[in-house]
């Protein structure tokens, strides 16, 4: 069952044993700008569900012209950044679509930080205009500056605004111009703004249009966005719904007993999470005695799936399997291991994070930067029409990241003979716990300002429900002690909850270079070791 569908050249310039892969050319024929995305669809046809109310593709249409009027209203112009804090729900999209044809930048803030950390964005973003859900208010209030906030709710609410104003006619849109700045968490412990243009979000969501499994979507599929909003990937599904005229539903409720409530009643046949809700999926339709969902496709990231979840997927659920890996610097995917690729009788497949799609290209480097060979392990580049043109603010951080063209993805991994790319050790240390990432350095800053704490070494350690758990090996101050009760209450302070390690020992040395550098690397095997 090995996909051949889509091209991948290997060595094509670099030579033939070269750790090369090329997705091939990208089709842009009939490619539509985001802004113009609600004209993709039927007029009365259903676009958005969100806990009973449907949004047509007119209606939305409507309100994505509404928008700028009311953003002008509240001062805001060409090239502002208008920063956006709630769940989960249908005012979000058209909000975006707004911001683009308004040419405001959006900067998406994730609801799970803390003040602390959503201060430090909004004033790096230079928000001017914070539109946030009531239920966040005081969080709103305790991470803006200078800038204004406007609830979502109420009489003068924004949503209030939206549904009365006028749509603008027509619009100039710029397709290089900033669109999004979605903020990701920094290996130097502050977080960076990746600039995101509507060219970005048209290439990446062509790309998806014309790879394989998405040409099997047909005009009646119904897709299911389960995953935050903040998120790239979030974003990314549901605009490529709606590029496609298709029907979203959208909610601000992950958990599995939901999702199969919602696959059931709107005949979900596509949606995107990660397996440990697969699994989560399964249990319970074999705990409740649920009927498996109409879904024909699952779409899934951040984790790979194991040879044992894939066969009692298929069998419980009897749906095809996608898995994409990528980064929000290139606006979403870059290889996809395809469906016909989740095959358990080439368990191999499934460690694999697939070829490159359409438009992107790959190449694995030495550290010098040299092309390395076929099977041999490196850094992960890649080219792309998608990537990004800037970090928002850190021209250093651009210059380290992209190089002629290449975007050093921080990532190890290695080609096969195929073209099929394998995740190797992630040179960043990215921990992945539960579908969220979470850098080590950012956690490690905020422990150490605890007084107790000397040094500190934070990694992921392997969870069978949520892929890695955050951990801790933390080295006090001498005539300090301290508990891990006392050390979680204070990193909840400074940190998301879901960046909060899980598990800490004190009981190790933290493992140092000649230079006295801590090895992250050998206190997570210390730990291992240690249990």
């Amino acid at each position: 069952m090995q996909d051949r569908s889509e091209p991948s050249r290997l060595g094509a310039n670099e030579g033939g044993q070269s750790a090369y892969a090329d997705g091939g050319p990208l089709d842009r024929t009939g490619m539509l700008l985001p802004a113009d995305y609600p004209s993709a669809g039927p007029p009365d046809k259903v676009a958005l569900v969100f806990e009973e109310r449907e949004t047509t593709f007119a209606e939305l249409d409507r309100l994505g012209a509404a928008v700028p009027a009311v953003l002008s209203g509240l001062g805001i112009r060409r090239g502002d950044r208008v920063a956006f804090l709630a769940r989960n729900n249908d005012i979000y999209f058209p909000f975006l679509i707004g911001c683009l044809r308004a040419e405001a930048v959006l900067v998406p803030l994730n609801w799970r930080c803390t003040a602390h950390e959503l201060s430090f964005i909004i004033e790096d973003s230079g928000a001017r205009l914070l539109v946030c859900a009531r239920e966040f208010s005081e969080l709103a209030e305790a991470s803006v500056g200078d800038g204004e906030i406007v609830t979502l709710e109420g009489e003068d609410g924004f949503e209030a605004r939206l549904r009365a104003a006028e749509p603008l006619p027509g619009w100039q849109s710029d397709p290089e111009a900033p669109a999004l700045l979605l903020f990701t968490s920094g290996t130097t412990g502050r977080p960076k703004g990746v600039v995101i243009t509507q060219a970005m979000i048209a290439d990446a969501r062509q790309n998806e249009r014309v790879s394989t499994d998405y040409g099997r979507w047909k005009s009646d599929d119904v897709l299911l966005s389960a995953m935050p909003n903040f998120h790239n990937a979030a974003t990314a599904w549901v605009l490529c719904g709606i590029s496609r005229g298709l029907t979203s539903v959208i909610t601000d409720k992950p958990s599995p007993d939901n999702i199969l409530d919602l696959c059931v009643r709107y005949a979900v046949t596509c949606t995107f999470i990660v397996p440990t809700v697969v699994r989560a999926m399964i249990e319970e339709m074999a705990s409740q005695g649920r009927p498996a969902p109409p879904l024909r496709e699952v779409h899934y990231g951040a984790a790979p799936m194991d040879v044992e979840l894939l066969e009692k997927s298929l069998k419980e659920i009897g749906c095809g399997f996608v898995h994409h890996y990528g980064m929000t610097e290139a606006a979403g995917t870059v290889t996809r291991l395809s469906i016909d690729d989740h095959d358990p009788a080439r368990p191999h497949l499934l460690r694999s994070v697939g070829k490159p799609i359409p438009g992107v290209q790959l190449q694995i480097r030495r550290p010098d930067n040299s092309v390395a060979e076929m099977g041999e392990s490196g850094e992960i580049w890649i080219r792309s029409a998608q990537l990004m043109p800037r970090y928002w603010n850190r021209p250093e951080a651009t210059a380290e990241a992209l190089v002629d063209g290449w975007y050093r993805s921080g990532d190890g991994g290695y080609l096969d003979d195929e073209g099929y790319l394998f995740l190797t050790d992630r040179i960043k240390d990215m921990i992945v716990s539960g579908g969220e990432n979470v850098y080590p350095v950012e956690v490690e800053a905020a422990l150490r300002l605890h007084p107790a704490v000397q040094d500190v070494a934070v990694y992921g350690l392997p969870d069978p429900r949520l892929g890695e758990i955050v951990a801790a090996t933390v080295e006090l101050r001498a005539g300090f002690d301290v508990t891990e009760e006392q050390l979680v209450t204070h990193a909840r302070e400074l940190v998301a909850g879901y960046k909060v390690p899980r598990r800490f020992r004190f009981d190790l040395p933290l493992p140092r270079t000649a230079t006295a550098k801590v090895q992250r690397s050998k206190a997570r095997s210390h730990a291992l070791e240690g249990g």
